[in-house]
């Protein structure tokens, strides 16, 4: 199973305070069954250039890396806030997770402006970037489906699935193949895997169907 949305690297977002934190991280996903983890942490375009924010996910990386000896498997991206006019971001490419033009995008929680949609659907028509749209599960469900309905890809995330409020929408979309990933969200070490675990057998053999997805855009 690949866990498609974590923060898990030392100190490069408020996702793990530290080295023995992103160690414990990833002991959780391996006990949890977890082969493969994309590292996402918070690129906010507003706040940072993207050559320093590769700098400091790079240190980030190699100190975890020179520290693990597990099985997982720890893949590089960016959990890439959107902003209108984001895809003439310089270096935008170098944001998608590692060897692909698949860019995890977060949509601000502020009312969503005509500008920003065309953004996203842009990037979305590019043949350099296919954006999968962070936790599909934390909006209003009826722009989100707006989003989805035009071709753009999902990621929900397990903490959706585990609340009863919603899910029979959040099950829908994955059987309509809008949800291509699912993502734990780790900050921290306090839920562990345990929501993640729980939403795979809520999927039950849907699970199956994300991770066949997931494999297509890695």
């Amino acid at each position: 199973m690949t866990d498609f949305h974590a923060h898990i690297l030392p100190e490069a977002d408020h996702g793990s305070d530290g080295l023995e934190t992103s160690l414990r991280q990833l002991r959780m996903a391996q006990e949890a069954g977890i082969r493969t983890v994309v590292a996402t942490p918070h690129f906010y375009p507003q706040q940072e250039d993207v050559e320093p924010f590769l700098q400091r996910r790079q240190r980030a990386y190699e100190q975890l890396m020179k520290a693990y000896s597990g099985r997982v498997r720890v893949l590089l991206g960016a959990e890439v806030q959107l902003c209108a006019g984001l895809n003439h971001l310089p270096g935008l490419n170098r944001l998608c997770i590692a060897g692909t033009n698949t860019l995890l995008v977060e949509m601000p929680f502020a009312e969503w402006t005509e500008n920003l949609r065309q953004t996203l659907l842009t990037l979305q028509d590019s043949p350099d970037y296919t954006p999968v749209l962070a936790h599909v599960d934390r909006y209003y469900p009826p722009a989100v489906a707006e989003l989805l309905r035009s071709g753009v890809l999902g990621q929900l995330n397990a903490q959706g699935l585990c609340r009863l409020r919603g899910r029979r929408r959040l099950l829908q979309w994955v059987c309509d193949g809008f949800v291509a990933a699912l993502g734990s969200d780790i900050h921290g070490t306090q839920t562990g895997y345990r929501q993640f675990q729980r939403a795979v057998r809520i999927l039950g053999n849907k699970t199956e169907m994300i991770m066949e997805r997931t494999e297509r855009l890695l």
